[in-house]
């Protein structure tokens, strides 16, 4: 199944980079990648060339665009490079106990639903509601930004990587119910008020 091998391809580069986050030379390529979001690839090289180092041949594209294999695992990396910045603690979940179910975007923002919830929910609803690959890529961004400064949540950027190779792949429909229900499940709230 293409998108599993996604998720596996992606997990296996992030551990790699996560291995080595508090490293000078790692340091150096999240700002590189950092860089490179919303901007053209040809202008962002020092990241495309880690991504197509570490990708398996049969998903480095041919033409002037890059393959959705490409893409999708380039913004789930940015979006990595994005959360991580400044922060001593990983804020990637990729390791999972047995039995333990994966985690999609909706888990992760969910954690940034408090007593206000409208704000963020109109947020959430015109990203899930983004009618393009690039409108997807800015809120993404965007919220990335907000857990960054309001949550200690861990993103699985390997699902993250999956969900949008699918989108790309005009299952948008899937995704987007995907993140909803997980984004708008009921969270039990304990006796002092904590979710």
């Amino acid at each position: 199944m293409e998108g599993s091998n996604v998720y596996n391809v992606t997990a296996k580069i992030l551990r790699k980079i996560n291995q080595t986050k508090d490293t000078s030379s790692t340091r150096a390529l999240f700002a590189n990648i950092r860089n490179s979001i919303n901007k053209s690839s040809s202008n962002n090289l020092d990241a495309l060339a880690f991504v197509f180092n570490n990708m398996p041949e049969e998903y480095i594209g041919f033409g002037k665009e890059l393959s959705d294999y490409e893409q999708a695992i380039l913004t789930a990396i940015q979006m990595y490079a994005l959360h991580q910045q400044s922060n001593e603690k990983s804020v990637l979940k990729i390791e999972y106990n047995e039995g333990e179910k994966r985690q999609n975007l909706g888990d992760a923002l969910s954690t940034l639903r408090g007593s206000d919830n409208k704000s963020i929910d109109r947020r959430f609803n015109a990203m899930i509601l983004s009618s393009n690959y690039l409108q997807l890529q800015n809120h993404l961004r965007q919220f990335i930004k907000l857990l960054k400064a309001k949550s200690d949540a861990k993103v699985d950027y390997a699902s993250v990587a999956d969900d949008l190779f699918w989108f790309l792949k005009n299952q948008k429909d899937g995704v987007k119910i995907k993140w909803s229900r997980s984004y708008y499940k009921f969270r039990k709230v304990n006796d002092k008020g904590e979710n």
